[in-house]
């Protein structure tokens, strides 16, 4: 009789999983709340900012519009990235609509057979970017209530990205020239192309939601168990030590669950300036949160990827915006 053998993530999966069940029961209310809250935020920002770049950039995937770009950029990407030219194409719409579409876009590219799984990894270290609306609106003019801070959000944001896809250029390269993959595109009707499509986006925006609403359950689950409380603890002294305030602290750990979530309580900040919280807050959305990471881990785990290399692929690149961030602040801000 063979015995189940559970591995160490599957154990902790498990644990957090019970944990959540609990808090659930003990009060319903409560995270009700908070799930109606993660809901109605994709529902108010993410859904109509996002669904129809879903819709328009799979339908683009599937036609050989794509095509004609990847010969139009090859020699600068693959000079810059080692990358194929259609790579150039998944950076700008990542940065035109934002988290996670640089992930989708890659993870369809590679399953069509346009893209090796190595120039995957290289495409992703600079194609998972957050979009201007979010940075510079969102952050920069509602949050922060500074449009200059946003502004230097958004460059060092991208900046970052670009550092992090060159530190990462050579990952899994080959010098020797391979005849390289034309994308595997079925002819399809266009009515088949918009059916496809149509209901690829719809699923894909659920998924987005679904993970929206459920890190809202664990941000409200963090402080109702103290948790949040107790990770303060040791961080003020470190925080203390450096010369930041620690009411920072809570700004950072929510905001590692959920950027938005962690952005506002960054700009509730009134002992830190608008330099600290700006700096801080670029970092967070470089890295992305748990909310954002799962979101794109969805669309790279069918494509087999290492999950600890993509979460050191997401630190490398925040650790790239903070510096220059840092820089751009003490130059225009």
């Amino acid at each position: 009789m063979k015995l189940m053998v559970i591995n160490k993530w599957q154990l902790i999966v498990g644990v957090i999983v019970i944990i959540l069940m609990l808090a659930l029961v003990l009060n319903p209310s409560v995270y009700m709340q908070a799930t109606l809250g993660g809901i109605l935020l994709w529902a108010n920002n993410v859904l109509p900012a996002l669904f129809p770049f879903f819709f328009l950039t799979k339908i683009l995937t599937q036609l050989q519009v794509l095509d004609k770009l990847s010969n139009l950029l090859q020699k600068p990407m693959q000079k810059l990235f080692h990358c194929p030219g259609v790579s150039a194409f998944v950076y700008v719409m990542s940065i035109v609509s934002g988290y996670p579409v640089g992930a989708k876009l890659s993870s369809e590219l590679y399953q069509g057979g346009s893209i090796t799984k190595d120039e995957l990894i290289r495409i992703n270290s600079f194609t998972s970017t957050s979009g201007p609306l979010f940075v510079i609106g969102s952050v920069g003019v509602g949050m922060f209530v500074s449009q200059t801070a946003g502004v230097i959000m958004l460059v060092a944001h991208l900046l970052g990205a670009l550092c992090n896809g060159l530190l990462y250029r050579n990952y899994g390269y080959q010098q020797i020239k391979t005849l390289s993959n034309k994308p595997k595109i079925q002819q399809k009707s266009i009515d088949n192309i918009l059916g496809d499509s149509v209901y690829n986006s719809i699923i894909s925006i659920l998924m987005v939601g679904a993970y929206i609403a459920i890190c809202s359950i664990v941000i409200e689950v963090l402080f109702n168990f103290h948790i949040i409380d107790i990770l303060i603890i040791p961080l003020e002294f470190v925080f203390n030590l450096i010369g930041l305030s620690p009411d920072l602290i809570t700004g950072i750990l929510t905001g590692l669950v959920e950027i938005t979530r962690g952005c506002m309580d960054l700009s509730t900040c009134t002992t830190s300036n608008l330099a600290t919280i700006t700096i801080i807050g670029c970092g967070i959305i470089s890295f992305g949160g748990l909310s954002i990471n799962l979101q794109a881990i969805t669309f790279l785990s069918k494509c087999n990827i290492s999950i600890p290399f993509y979460f050191l692929q997401k630190f490398t690149q925040g650790i790239f915006s903070t510096i220059i961030c840092t820089i751009l602040v003490f130059l225009f801000l």
